[in-house]
């Protein structure tokens, strides 16, 4: 069922493998569950047929949502039947598609028919735009090492999953693209919680993904695929950061934060390579993935408008965490922590996330063009509007979202439940009562 290897398969195998090595440095009480989550991803990125691409992505979010659920029980619940939605949508997608002889669809373009089925599955996924319900919630209370895995690597398999469908020009695939990249932006932007901000700039970095995908080119295609790789280790570094911000000073909102370049100056450093890779700065991964992306986007002025409007955002977004947790002088009552080493192991991880990322950002693996002027535009743009009007970023509150409806539904649900029992209280008169109102109700409804 493993196919030779192509150029995707092995970058996802190796993203998974170093991400997990990654983890293993960073964690100080072992744990097999990466190591489980590692396996099932590179058995996922390997699959020959769609079946057992979804059966091993599932896998993977099992276990990934007892990493999560080792901090936050009900959050775990909400992302594994969030995504066994999407994984159920996929295996129907893909029982639909196979041929009349049972043999199982192969991983690749699909029947026409099935194109809207499929990209509901692997949008859910993917986070694309109402789909990103799980996303905010899961990212924002997962322990570190499982927000590492899922931003750097699980949301990936949606876009893996897309590029491996090899379809032509899709309009409405840019446009969720765009939607995506400029509303995780946005939010992000607006977020005091910084894993949260960090959860809404990865779904704003998988709109770019999809916007290049959608252009229907190869140039597209390795724009989003090269955006995958500089994005995940982008990311990796900086949940990590912000993981030891956390465990240092017991809180991740940015609003209680401050002087963590005095307090932590070892970490800074770190935090600024992710944030530079992420911003798109030449000589990094992210500055070779945004070019990539730009290359394959040619054509389409108004997308890369639009992208260029995210691309600051994103820049507005990692200013305000940058300076609320690190470069903020002052902090009203809040105690300096214990000056201790850092840890061997975490810095040994952090420094593998950014010796790759100025690797990759040196010599890319494939597809090397020159490096556009865009991405450093926009972050010089940024960080001089924020530097000048510093107001419109103060952390003092989180917009809500689509996982508030669904908290809100949930909480309705509840209620509307409670006061069905309440009537079901056993009592035969009462319910001869309701009876005879519903007949009266029906009798003039249709005018007997």
């Amino acid at each position: 069922m493993i196919p030779f290897p192509d150029r995707l398969s092995c970058l996802m195998v190796a993203l998974a493998v170093f991400m997990t090595l990654c983890i293993d440095l960073y964690v100080r009480r072992k744990s097999p569950m990466p190591y489980l989550f590692c396996l099932f991803a590179c058995l996922a990125a390997l699959a020959s047929s769609w079946f057992f691409f979804t059966v091993w992505v599932e896998l993977s979010s099992i276990v990934l949502a007892f990493m999560v659920g080792k901090k936050d029980r009900p959050t775990a619940r909400f992302y594994l039947f969030s995504q066994l939605l999407g994984g159920g949508l996929l295996l129907m997608a893909s029982a639909m598609g196979n041929s009349s002889d049972g043999g199982l669809l192969s991983i690749g373009p699909v029947p026409s028919s099935l194109v809207p089925l499929f990209y509901v599955a692997l949008g859910i996924k993917a986070a694309l735009p109402l789909l990103h319900f799980w996303l905010p919630r899961t990212h924002s209370k997962a322990p570190v090492e499982a927000s590492v895995l899922l931003s750097g690597y699980a949301v990936k398999m949606g876009i893996y999953g897309m590029v491996r469908m090899s379809l032509g020009p899709s309009p409405w695939l840019l446009f969720a693209g765009v939607f995506m990249a400029l509303y995780g932006a946005l939010q992000g932007v607006m977020q005091r919680d910084a894993k949260r901000l960090l959860a809404y700039s990865t779904m704003g970095q998988l709109g770019f993904m999809v916007s290049s995908l959608a252009a229907g080119t190869d140039l597209g295609r390795y724009g989003s695929e090269a955006l995958i790789l500089g994005h995940a280790l982008s990311k990796g570094l900086l949940f990590l950061s912000v993981g030891e911000t956390e465990k240092r000073y017991g809180t991740r909102d940015l609003a209680e934060l401050g002087r963590g370049m005095k307090d932590l100056p070892w970490l800074f450093p770190f935090f600024a390579v992710g944030a530079l890779s992420l911003a798109g700065a030449p000589l990094t991964a992210g500055g070779w993935g945004k070019s990539m992306v730009k290359a394959g986007l040619e054509g389409y002025p108004l997308v890369e408008a639009c992208l260029f409007l995210a691309g600051l955002g994103t820049v507005l977004s990692l200013c305000k965490l940058g300076y609320y947790a690190f470069l903020r002088p002052f902090k009203r009552d809040f105690p300096t922590p214990p000056s201790v080493s850092p840890e061997k192991g975490v810095v040994g991880a952090l420094s593998l996330f950014c010796v790759a990322i100025l690797a990759v950002g040196v010599c890319p693996p494939f597809g090397s063009v020159a490096f556009s002027l865009y991405p450093l535009k926009s972050l010089m743009i940024a960080v001089a509007f924020f530097c000048l009007v510093p107001w419109p970023f103060v952390p003092t509150y989180s917009p809500r979202d689509v996982d508030s409806l669904l908290s809100l539904l949930g909480d309705l649900s509840m209620t509307v439940a409670n006061r069905i029992l309440e009537v079901h209280s056993g009592n035969l008169a009462r319910y001869l009562f309701y009876i005879a109102v519903l007949a009266v109700f029906l009798m003039v409804a249709v005018g007997i």
